[in-house]
C-alpha cells in the first residue's frame, strides 16, 4: 500500500509579522502525517479532511474525472499521532499536515502527480481556509507541501516561497512548553487589541516586522552570529505583543528556554503563535547545543526528538 507523507512544521521566525506581509522562516520536520485512500480506511472526517476532500473533487470533476471513491465514507486513512505526544498537540502544525496529506493522497489515488508544489499549495491552501472559517497566512501549509527550510511572504495576495539554508553552525533545539494553545484564541486577542489601541498595536508589529526581515537577511548572507542575535530580540518582541495584547504569547517555560540558550550564547522563542506549545532554541556548534541540552534536562524541559529541515510532501510505500 501507498502513503503520503506531509511533515510537521516549525517556524523559526516571522509570527504574527507574517499576516502582514512580511517573511515568515520556516522548517519541515522529520514528524509526519500519513494519508491513505483505500476502502473501509475508516478515519473520522474533521472538517480539514472535509474541505480538502472537497477541494480535490472540484479538481477531478473538472479535469473529467469522477472522485465518488475519496468521498465514500470510509475511504480514507490518516495517521496524525506523530505530532503530538501523551495526547497533546506539539505545535507542528498538524491542521495543515492534515490536510496536505489528505490533499496529496486523494489526489495520487487518481493519478494525479505529487510535483507540482504550486497546484498541491493552493488546493491545500483554500481547503485549510475554508475548514478555519478564515484564512491564515498560509505558512504551515506551505512547509509541509515543499519541505526543507522556506522563506514565505503572502503580500498583496501573491504566495512567494523560496528554498533558504540555513547558515553553517547553527544548531536548532525544539521543546514542547508543556501546554497545547490555540492560535485561533491567541490570534483574536491579537486582533481584538488592534481594535481597541491601533496605534499601540502598530507598534507591536511594526517591531516584529522590522526584525522579520532582520532574520531573513541573516540567513540569506549565512550569518549566524546575527541569526541568533535576531531570533533574541524577536523574542521579546513577542513577549511585548502578548503583553499589551493581554495574552501569555511567552510563557514562563519559553522564556526559561531562552535564558537557558543565551547562557550557551544562543538566543530562543516561541515556534509559533506562542501560548504553550513549540519553543526553538538556536544555538552555534556541537558543544554549545550539548551543553544547552544538558541544562534542559536538568531543568524538566527535554528537548523532543524532532529533526529540521526535513522533507516535504511524498510517497511512501507501507509493508
Amino acid at each position: 500500500m501507498t502513503a503520503v507523507l506531509a511533515p510537521g512544521k516549525a517556524i523559526l521566525c516571522g509570527e504574527y509579522a507574517v499576516l502582514h506581509g512580511a517573511p515568515a522562516i520556516s522548517v519541515a520536520t522529520d514528524r509526519c502525517v500519513r494519508a491513505w485512500v483505500m476502502a473501509g480506511a475508516g478515519t473520522p472526517l474533521s472538517p480539514f479532511l472535509v474541505a480538502a476532500l472537497e477541494r480535490v473533487a472540484q479538481v477531478l470533476r473538472a479535469e473529467g474525472k469522477n472522485p465518488t471513491e475519496i468521498l465514500q465514507s470510509g475511504a480514507l486513512g490518516v495517521d496524525s499521532t506523530a505530532l503530538y505526544e501523551g495526547g497533546q498537540k506539539l505545535g507542528l502544525g498538524s491542521s495543515a499536515a492534515v490536510t496536505v496529506a489528505a490533499t496529496g493522497a486523494a489526489l495520487h489515488r487518481y493519478g494525479i502527480s505529487l510535483d507540482d508544489k504550486r497546484r498541491i499549495f493552493q488546493i491545500a491552501d483554500d481547503a485549510h481556509a475554508a475548514a478555519q472559517g478564515t484564512r491564515g497566512s498560509g505558512v504551515d501549509v506551505a512547509t509541509s507541501v515543499w519541505g526543507g527550510a522556506i522563506r514565505f511572504q503572502r503580500k498583496n495576495g501573491d504566495v512567494t516561497v523560496t528554498p533558504v539554508d540555513l547558515p553553517d553552525g547553527i544548531r536548532l533545539t525544539f521543546i514542547f512548553a508543556g501546554k497545547s494553545a490555540s492560535t485561533p484564541a491567541l490570534i483574536g486577542k491579537v486582533k481584538a487589541f488592534a481594535e481597541a489601541q491601533p496605534a499601540s498595536h502598530e507598534a507591536a508589529i511594526g517591531r516584529l516586522i522590522s526584525q522579520a526581515h532582520a532574520f531573513a537577511a541573516a540567513l540569506a548572507d549565512g550569518d549566524a552570529a546575527q541569526l541568533v542575535r535576531t531570533a533574541d530580540v524577536y523574542h521579546e518582541a513577542m513577549k511585548h505583543l502578548g503583553e499589551a495584547a493581554g495574552c501569555e504569547i511567552v510563557t514562563r517555560e519559553h522564556a526559561q528556554l531562552a535564558a537557558f540558550a543565551r547562557r550557551h550564547g544562543g538566543a530562543a522563542k516561541p515556534s509559533g503563535a506562542g501560548g504553550g506549545d513549540l519553543g526553538v532554541a538556536f544555538t552555534i556548534g556541537s558543544e554549545a547545543t550539548f551543553a544547552l541540552r544538558e541544562d534542559l534536562k536538568q531543568a524538566g524541559l527535554f528537548p523532543l526528538q524532532v529533526g529540521a529541515p526535513a522533507p516535504g510532501l511524498r510517497l511512501e510505500t507501507l509493508s
